[in-house]
């Protein structure tokens, strides 16, 4: 363990750890924020680090923070969570979810003569927490965003709609947001309760972040059944532009890349054998490719294309179109080609979404109006009358 560290600007947790159940009090959520802030997303195992007590204790310092401190540290240690196992192999999550506890932190004391508490996660806790490119079932956030939460059920709620923040719309029943925030049945039976002591606060929260949030409740007769969340749809990482210079390769990681994989990429782009363009190439014709079912493994497909290059040619083909010769800019303007008409029957396009391929069925959006306004709509397409049907036209 090292006297000091430096934390990470991007926290991560595997989908099923976002969803599991359980509830902190503020001082342990600090914790676990701090801790999530020091791990290496490509290490194997997990290792002791200092949390200096100021990360821990905001609002004051002295004999009674540092015996809450103290007694926080005797029993995070018996923390459990109630979690969704996932296959060994490949850490994803199952079909038929079944559910298992574990202890969260295996080790914290706190140390007076270092000035923080000395704490480590437990192994149980690895396959949600390391390595998760490998397993590409994840959701990132920005630790100055995290850190701007106050209270556990807040940024509970806060990595449960990042989760869905390409769609922009989460929503869930009563019972399963009471059951992932464990609120106990006792705790708030009415759903005002729970609406004004949960719902309400993470909502004031939340508005300050980058994921602020409005709710709409659904009822069946005066009974609240559902809750649906609304935020701002944030683009999928798989459609272009999507590698400004700076985040490159934090968008790799997303996608699922290994930390020796893009270091590959970056030596290849340093070596001018393709420039970003070529990345984005890569990245929107594999996950076009994806989301028809014909690729398993993307971050497979995509580092196999940068390394290899075989989609170059066609890359290189774009570019000349998009560019074309002066001679044939002249003749273009002479006599423009007529407009290319794309157009895609209505039932034809639900029938696709309704019967998705096995590995599109995964990333399909909830509702097909969804689909549509995400994968058409948002592409220019719109609404045509013909013969009595109705088309999807882009002209």
């Amino acid at each position: 363990m090292q006297p000091k560290e430096n934390t990470n600007q991007q926290l991560a947790q595997h989908n099923a750890l976002i969803n599991a159940r359980f509830s902190m009090i503020p001082l342990q959520m600090r914790l676990f924020v701090s801790m999530l802030a020091r791990q290496d997303f490509g290490q194997t195992e997990f290792r002791s680090h200092l949390i200096p007590i100021k990360e821990l204790i905001l609002d004051s310092q002295g004999g009674s923070a540092y015996e809450r401190v103290n007694a926080m540290c005797q029993n995070i240690m018996e923390f459990k969570i109630y979690i969704e196992k996932l296959e060994p192999q490949t850490r994803r999550r199952t079909k038929k979810p079944a559910f298992t506890y574990i202890n969260l932190i295996s080790t914290a004391s706190w140390e007076p003569e270092l000035g923080g508490v000395v704490a480590s996660f437990n192994v149980d806790a690895l396959p949600y927490l390391l390595q998760l490119q490998e397993a590409g079932n994840f959701t990132l956030a920005d630790l100055k965003e995290v850190q701007k939460l106050k209270s556990p059920s807040a940024l509970r709620i806060y990595w449960l709609l990042k989760e869905y923040a390409e769609f922009g719309r989460r929503t869930m029943s009563v019972q399963e947001l009471r059951f992932v925030l464990d609120v106990q049945d006792h705790e708030y039976p009415q759903f005002r309760s729970f609406k004004a002591k949960i719902l309400e606060p993470a909502r004031d929260q939340l508005s300050v972040t980058d994921i602020p949030f409005s709710y709409e409740v659904q009822r069946q007769g005066k009974v609240v059944q559902r809750v649906s969340f609304q935020f701002a749809r944030k683009a999928p990482a798989k459609k272009a532009p999507v590698l400004p210079i700076e985040s490159w390769a934090t968008a790799l990681l997303e996608l699922g890349l290994k930390p020796d994989s893009i270091k590959q990429v970056e030596d290849q782009l340093k070596a001018k054998e393709y420039d970003e363009g070529y990345l984005r190439f890569v990245v929107e014709r594999v996950g076009s490719q994806h989301r028809l079912g014909k690729i398993k493994k993307p971050a497979g497909a995509i580092y196999k294309a940068l390394v290899e290059k075989y989609l170059l040619p066609d890359y290189l083909e774009s570019q000349r179109a998009v560019a074309p010769p002066k001679k044939a800019k002249a003749v273009a303007a002479k006599k423009a080609a007529p407009a290319i008409e794309v157009a895609y029957l209505v039932a034809d396009v639900r029938a696709m979404y309704d019967n998705p391929g096995p590995f599109a069925k995964k990333d399909r959006l909830p509702t097909f109006e969804e689909h549509l306004q995400a994968i058409y709509l948002s592409q220019g397409f719109s609404f045509e009358e013909r013969g009595g049907q109705k088309w999807l036209v882009k002209k």
